[in-house]
């Protein structure tokens, strides 16, 4: 009798193990990203021009171009109407974003705090209505790659901070309104750079990153100088 017991509490064991695996393989869908979306829908989107609907799997919609695990990890919507202001609050539940774009809209209001995006490495917001200053958070969030903000009125000084992104290789900053000096921008990952079209004055600083680039990186900018501009600056 008691080996009886001892061999049907074994095969409990073992299936409530076999359970328990099965189920560790099974994505787990977190609704608040489906929350998020719809809320951040609710700010940029009076036209309807994204047919979100909550009763679907959010990895199909409109604009979110690869998920994991249930998780948004590609959210690209581009050229769509969308308008008004960008919902912070809802962005960084988005936590597992590497790809964020938002190009080619008429989005308006200065960019969000978006500290908790920790994964993005890729933003496009050109081409859009984005005032205010550079936003603070971008050089917080360490495996930024890419990042164009290009062809809106963005101003302010572009921040010194952008020297601890480590991996930067695209920066775009080109038809805004920022004033101010060039950072020394040292990546060795920089490959393409445009600060074009801007109130940016002074040398321009000679780094091994930003001497690759031409005058056509730095044109409409008046008060610059320096090599990569061919011309001298005071003093010099």
């Amino acid at each position: 009798m008691e080996q009886l017991v001892s061999s049907r509490y074994y095969l409990l064991l073992t299936f409530i193990f076999i359970i328990m695996y099965v189920l560790s393989l099974v994505p787990i869908v977190k609704s608040g990203d489906a929350e998020a979306l719809l809320a951040l829908k609710s700010t940029i989107d009076p036209f309807n021009s994204l047919q979100w609907q909550s009763s679907t799997n959010l990895c199909s919609w409109q604009g979110v171009k690869e998920c994991k695990d249930g998780r948004v990890t590609k959210l690209v919507l581009e050229h769509l109407n969308l308008t008004g202001s960008l919902n912070g609050t809802s962005l960084n539940l988005l936590d597992q974003l590497r790809v964020l774009s938002f190009k080619g809209n008429s989005i308006s209001g200065q960019i969000p705090n978006l500290s908790g995006l920790v994964n993005l490495k890729i933003i496009y917001l050109d081409n859009n209505k984005f005032n205010g200053e550079f936003p603070e958070s971008l050089p917080g969030l360490h495996r930024l790659k890419i990042i164009v903000l290009s062809g809106n009125q963005i101003n302010g000084e572009i921040p010194f901070s952008l020297l601890k992104l480590k991996r930067l290789y695209t920066l775009y900053l080109q038809n805004n309104e920022l004033k101010g000096p060039i950072p020394p921008l040292n990546q060795t990952s920089l490959r393409f750079f445009n600060v074009s079209n801007n109130q940016l004055y002074g040398q321009i600083p000679v780094t091994p990153s930003l001497v690759r680039f031409n005058t056509s990186s730095f044109l409409g900018n008046a008060g610059l100088c320096g090599e990569q501009v061919k011309k001298p600056c005071p003093g010099t």
